[in-house]
């Protein structure tokens, strides 16, 4: 089983969501876990791996993204807002997408990960409704516990 955030999760997981544009979050999860992922590892990848790709595709546009996210609770209130770097996860998640772009991956290889994300879609709404990206400062995220 795969228990820690190494380059190793973060291909798979990657790979998975370029193959697989059409699956949803649970069924990137199913395969993941399939593949010998930890559950609450790859419900973590596919939360977090999105988000990564969406702010390092759109980090020279000026869109301002939150630095915290908040979870629903199992008795469906809201948490406290944590910072995304509280998240080994997310740290590790951002170094591999910095090293990934860095080799000069081409666009659409982040954009089919950074798609996936609640925040690239919201800025592509406002985009629509006429907003520029210069203008969209997106609130904290509320996730749902892994």
């Amino acid at each position: 089983m795969v228990t820690n955030p190494s380059d190793e999760l973060f291909s798979r997981a990657v790979d998975l969501m370029r193959r697989c544009p059409l699956s949803n979050d649970s069924e990137i999860v199913s395969h993941l876990v399939d593949m010998g992922i930890v559950p609450s590892y790859a419900k973590r990848l596919v939360q977090f791996l999105p988000m990564v790709y969406c702010r390092l595709l759109l980090r020279d546009t000026g869109v301002r993204f939150p630095d915290s996210f908040c979870r629903i609770l199992p008795d469906g209130s809201i948490s406290s807002e944590q910072a995304f770097n509280s998240e080994p996860i997310w740290n590790a998640a951002v170094n591999f997408a910095r090293r990934e772009a860095s080799r000069g991956i081409p666009a659409d290889d982040l954009l089919s990960v950074a798609g996936r994300s609640p925040e690239f879609d919201a800025a592509n709404q406002l985009l629509q409704r006429g907003c520029v990206l210069e203008d969209i400062a997106l609130t904290s995220p509320v996730l749902k516990i892994p």
